[in-house]
């Protein structure tokens, strides 16, 4: 959630020219894909839903995911509403459409949602003009790294998350804004 929170700022704020909603545009973004997200998955942990906060369990992820697909929906139609920028409407769409996939995957497999979800916003950035191939290999490999080590995932659902994730973000966001 940290670099969505980042990607966001980066892609709002990083232009000569603000639009004089900016901190509007950026809090909904914020909103939408970090504060309630996190909430509804304390709320859902605390109810027994999942069984923690990552909902490691194949079986458990349906409902939250269903849910930040709901909610990234939303906030792409308040994003559109206040006319943000291309790139920034465009990742929360991603984040909404990339979701039905993770969904469809997680029926099967246990597909990184980390790296995926990562991915994303470093494609986004990427497409921005932010080249530094040292900070997003690092990002990348710290969190690879971590959820082999936390034995949350194999390398290969981790690769296929950071693929996949690139590879329709990028398709979505090059093809429709």
């Amino acid at each position: 959630m940290l670099i969505s929170f980042f990607t966001f700022w980066i892609l709002i704020f990083d232009h000569t020219q603000l639009s004089d909603n900016a901190n509007q545009i950026f809090f909904f973004c914020f909103l939408f894909s970090n504060l309630i997200p996190l909430i509804t998955v304390i709320l859902l942990k605390k109810m027994g839903k999942i069984d923690d906060m990552d909902a490691s369990k194949k079986e458990q992820r349906f409902l939250p995911l269903l849910l930040g697909i709901f909610y990234a929906g939303v906030g792409f139609m308040v994003l559109s509403n206040l006319d943000a920028q291309g790139l920034v409407r465009g990742l929360m769409f991603c984040f909404m459409t990339n979701t039905v996939i993770i969904i469809i995957i997680t029926k099967y497999w246990k597909i990184s949602i980390h790296a995926m979800g990562i991915a994303g916003p470093l494609t986004a950035l990427w497409i921005h003009g932010f080249h530094s191939y040292i900070i997003i290999i690092s990002i990348a490999i710290m969190l690879g790294w971590s959820r082999v080590n936390l034995r949350a995932h194999n390398i290969t659902q981790v690769l296929a998350g950071y693929f996949l994730g690139t590879l329709l973000t990028w398709a979505q966001l090059v093809a429709l804004f």
